[in-house]
C-alpha cells in the first residue's frame, strides 16, 4: 500500500448561526502515559451503518481502539469535569486525508471565539452552547490501513496517535486563518471577523500578532502565512517558556494549504517534527504523549490546569521509535 505522508486539514461548515471547524490531523513519536482518573468523558454517535466504526468484522476494534485514545487524552485534563458528545462517521476514499475532527464556535465578527468543545470542558460542563446538537464532530477514512492496538507495524498508520490529534483540533488547537487573511466568517480581509483563541496567539516572526485585538487580520502580513519555517510563530507565555523563550514555529508552506496552514506546528522545524500536531504522519508507532511544547499552547488557549498523567513504565513509543530510526525504514508522510 502508498503509506505516503499525510496532511492535516480543516474544514469549514458555513451554514448555521455556529459554524463547525473540522480539521485533518497528524502524529508524532512520544512516550506512553496510562490514562489517569480523568474527570472527562466522550459519548460517540456512529452515523455510518455497516461501515467503518460499524463494520461486522473491525467495527468493535475501532470503537475500542477510538474510547481508548479519548481516555489516554482525557487523562491531561483530569481536573475537569465534562461530558464531550461526537457525531462520527466513517468513508473509504483514497485521499490524503486520513481523519477529520472539529466543533463549532459562534460567528461573532471582532473576537476570538473558543470551540463548543472547549467551552464545555473549561466551564466544567455548565456551558453547552451547541444544546442537543454533538459538540463535536468526527470523519475517518479507512481505506488505508490502520493500527489499533499498541502494537503498529510499519505499513499501518497509528490509529490512537491519530484520533488524539484530531480530537485536540476540536479542543480548540486550530486557527481559523484562511491564505487572503480573512477569518472564520469570510470577510473582506482587513475588516473584522470571527477568529479562534488560538489565533490570537499567532505572530510573525518579530513576534507581531497577525491579528489585532479587534479582529482584523494585518494584510501588511499576509506573506508570512506561506513564508516556511519560523514566518508565523504561536508566542503564548507558556508556549515560549516550554521552548525556551522562543515562539513556536507553526506550519506555513510556500503554497498555502487550507486546513492544514497556521493550525499546526511544523512539520520542518526538527525539534518539531515528531511532535503530536504537526501537519503530517507517516505509517508505524507514533508518539500518543503530548509534549511540553504542546502542553504550553493547550495552556495558553484556556487549559491552564491542564497536566501530564503519570508516564507508566512502557515509555516503549520512544523505544519503538528510535528502533525504527536504527534499522532506517522509509515511510512517507500522510496528512490527517
Amino acid at each position: 500500500m502508498d503509506n505516503s505522508i499525510l496532511s492535516l486539514e480543516k474544514k469549514r461548515n458555513n451554514s448555521g448561526k455556529v459554524k463547525s471547524i473540522l480539521i485533518a490531523s497528524t502524529l508524532i513519536i512520544g512516550s506512553a502515559a496510562q490514562p489517569a482518573q480523568a474527570a472527562l468523558s466522550f459519548t460517540f454517535n456512529y452515523l455510518s451503518p455497516s461501515q467503518g466504526f460499524d463494520d461486522p468484522t473491525s467495527g468493535a476494534a475501532r470503537k475500542t481502539a477510538l474510547n481508548e485514545a479519548a481516555d489516554l487524552l482525557g487523562a491531561y485534563f483530569s481536573n475537569y469535569t465534562a461530558n464531550l458528545t461526537y457525531d462520527v462517521k466513517s468513508f473509504s476514499n483514497n485521499t490524503s486525508t486520513l481523519a477529520s475532527a472539529g466543533s463549532s464556535m459562534f460567528l461573532i465578527p471582532g473576537s476570538f471565539q473558543q470551540t463548543a468543545v472547549q467551552t464545555k470542558i473549561l466551564s466544567n460542563g455548565a456551558t453547552d452552547i451547541n444544546g442537543a446538537t454533538a459538540d463535536g464532530t468526527i470523519d475517518w477514512n479507512f481505506f488505508k490501513a490502520w493500527g489499533l492496538t499498541d502494537s503498529v507495524s510499519n505499513s499501518e498508520f497509528d490509529f490512537k496517535s491519530v484520533a488524539i490529534h484530531e480530537l485536540l483540533h476540536s479542543f480548540g488547537f486550530s486557527g481559523n486563518g484562511h491564505a487572503d487573511g480573512s477569518g472564520l466568517a469570510g470577510k473582506t480581509p482587513g475588516t473584522a471577523d470571527t477568529w479562534s483563541i488560538f489565533d490570537q496567539f499567532l505572530t510573525d516572526a518579530s513576534g507581531e500578532t497577525l491579528v489585532s485585538p479587534g479582529g482584523i487580520f494585518d494584510t501588511s502580513k499576509l506573506a508570512a502565512l506561506t513564508g516556511g519555517s519560523g514566518s508565523v510563530l504561536f508566542s503564548g507565555d507558556n508556549a515560549k517558556a516550554a521552548n525556551g523563550g522562543f515562539g513556536v514555529n507553526m506550519y506555513a508552506p510556500g503554497t498555502y494549504n487550507e486546513g492544514s496552514s497556521i493550525s499546526h506546528l511544523d512539520d520542518n522545524t526538527t525539534a518539531f517534527s515528531q511532535m503530536i500536531m504537526t501537519a503530517s504522519v507517516s505509517s508505524g508507532l507514533k508518539a500518543r504523549a503530548l509534549s511540553a511544547i504542546e502542553i504550553g499552547i493547550l495552556k495558553d488557549i484556556g487549559y491552564t490546569q491542564i497536566a501530564a498523567p503519570v508516564p507508566v513504565p512502557a515509555s516503549i513509543w520512544f523505544m519503538l521509535s528510535g528502533l525504527v530510526s536504527l534499522l532506517g525504514v522509509s515511510r512517507q508522510r500522510k496528512s490527517v
